[in-house]
């Protein structure tokens, strides 16, 4: 089964008196201990490690671990003027487009200004579809601009701008109460994951390897993370094999809900549309919810790989059986990935499809909690669904921009993945999509032995010393789950590609000292 770390969360707590009282030299005192050496026992009321609640505790999220912190810490000492074997960091650790110099497109960021500063559409010389465009969301809002509450769910003239992008997309239609727009797709996943846990033995399937965002989430919420393996040797494919023996190695819980991400995070592959057919059978037999993140839809590179929606091919099955309209779905998407790569404005939205008018209305509830997602970032969706169109202004432009934006990131894709596999221990499956590869790390049994006294899993020891001799910032493997006794880390293409040609050199450097530095006896 896949490695997974985590602290006991079941852990015996030793709980003091309620309303205990501590002089503040104790205090001072307990706070330095805990730091040290973790929680130790429950004394009163004060907010610490031990009184918090423990699935916070539990919960990792690697993509910003030890690694970052060390890169952080790097960073620092580099703006100090402290002599290192780099001039600079790499970070290839998260999927974050613009921080890595890739440009925003300008009709995206123009109408963003007007409607940030509507004197823009009077006074600037923006083209006449940016103003025409900032004018209509600006109305949408009531005439509030960005700085209102819009409706829990979203501005409607949004959510109807999704919908027609579904429409083209599949060739289907969407319902405007289906739609919600979310802080980010994490929002709507943790949204919907919250909902679907109630019980400590409610159980989600997700794939090995996984974003983090949903094992972390998972165990906020109090419920159990199944997972199913992908198989890296037919390039992260899912098989039904895989489905099956995850259900019958985990008989006792009870089984919710199946997420899976097309494409790929970690793992960068494209999934065929048999393989989305067999999930929802799969998923119709066991009554599953399907969480399907589709955020990486327009990241496909290899030739002869296509994206399909779960949505699309779950209609099309129902149009052949109706037994499928039993199927329940909830499809993510955000402004954070494909070309746009708007991660700093957090945009998303997520459509379910096959829930009663109860049940989206209890959803309803749960969003109107936060009162509402943030306006500029729904504003975004609406950009991201409805971009210019042939002969408007803005088109040549936009064009022009995201199509050098995709041919970037595919070109980098091509050249990381000959890369890594031109270098002595390191392998990669190709990169068919999304912005990662997932490489496999063959390690020296010293280099594990050495991770063992750290107490660390061994790929933490790699990506630990990659970032302090190189400046790279990657994530270890094992914090997106893997099988027993391999190693890998997740690393981006996104690094434009004289930085992404200078990193390749350096980790080249680094895997031949590791391996001669852990060389085995």
């Amino acid at each position: 089964m896949p490695w997974h770390s985590s602290p006991n969360a079941d852990a015996a707590v030793t709980r003091g008196k309620s309303g205990d009282e501590l002089h503040p030299k104790t205090l001072n005192k307990n706070a330095e201990d805990e730091e040290k050496n973790g929680p130790g026992p429950r004394v009163g009321n004060r907010f610490s490690i031990a009184t918090m609640n423990q699935a916070s505790v539990a919960m990792k999220y690697a993509v910003r671990g030890e690694v970052v912190q060390k890169a952080a810490e790097i960073k620092d000492r580099l703006a100090k003027g402290e002599q290192l074997p780099f001039e600079y960091l790499v970070p290839c650790n998260i999927g974050n487009p613009h921080a890595v110099k890739q440009q925003p497109i300008s009709f995206y960021r123009q109408v963003a200004a007007c409607c940030m500063c509507p004197s823009l559409i009077e006074d600037s010389s923006f083209p006449a579809d940016v103003k025409s465009r900032a004018k209509e969301y600006l109305d949408a809002t009531g005439g509030n601009g960005v700085g209102a509450y819009t409706d829990s769910n979203g501005i409607a003239l949004v959510k109807q701008q999704v919908a027609d992008f579904i429409m083209r997309r599949d060739g289907f239609p969407a319902k405007l109460e289906d739609i919600a727009l979310t802080t980010g797709a994490s929002e709507g996943v943790k949204r919907c994951l919250a909902a679907l846990i109630s019980d400590s033995n409610d159980s989600v399937m997700i794939p090995c390897p996984q974003y983090p965002l949903y094992s972390a989430s998972i165990t906020m919420y109090g419920g159990k993370s199944v997972y199913y393996d992908l198989d890296e040797a037919s390039s992260w494919k899912i098989a039904r094999e895989s489905l099956e023996k995850a259900c019958e190695e985990n008989p006792t819980v009870n089984m919710r809900s199946i997420a899976v991400i097309n494409p790929g995070n970690p793992s960068g592959a494209v999934l065929e549309l048999s393989d989305i057919e067999m999930i929802i059978d799969f998923s119709f037999e066991k009554k599953l919810v399907i969480l399907a993140d589709e955020v990486y839809q327009e990241n496909v590179y290899l030739e002869g790989k296509k994206f399909h929606a779960f949505k699309k091919v779950l209609v099309q099955m129902q149009q052949k059986d109706a037994k499928y309209n039993q199927v329940q779905l909830i499809s993510f998407h955000s402004t954070s990935k494909g070309l746009i790569g708007e991660c700093g404005q957090r945009g998303g939205y997520m459509e379910m499809v096959g829930f009663s008018q109860r049940v989206l209305a209890q959803m309803t509830k749960v969003a109107a909690t936060s009162l509402s997602s943030n306006t500029i970032g729904q504003i975004f969706v609406g950009m991201m669904v409805t971009p210019p169109k042939e002969g408007e202004p803005s088109y040549e432009l936009f064009k022009k921009e995201s199509d050098a934006i995709f041919e970037g990131l595919k070109r980098r894709a091509i050249m990381l993945t000959k890369g890594i596999n031109a270098i002595t221990g390191l392998s990669s499956q190709p990169i068919e999509g999304a912005m990662y590869a997932f490489p496999q790390i063959t390690m020296p049994k010293r280099a594990q032995s050495e991770a063992i006294l750290k107490g660390i899993p061994a790929d933490n020891l790699w990506c630990l010393e990659l970032v302090e001799k190189t400046g790279i910032v990657c994530v270890p493997g094992s914090g997106f789950g893997q099988q027993d006794e391999t190693f890998h880390f997740r690393i981006t293409i996104l690094p434009p590609d004289d930085m992404l040609e200078g990193m390749l050199v350096r980790l080249k450097a680094f895997q031949e000292s590791f391996l001669a530095q852990y060389k085995d006896d």
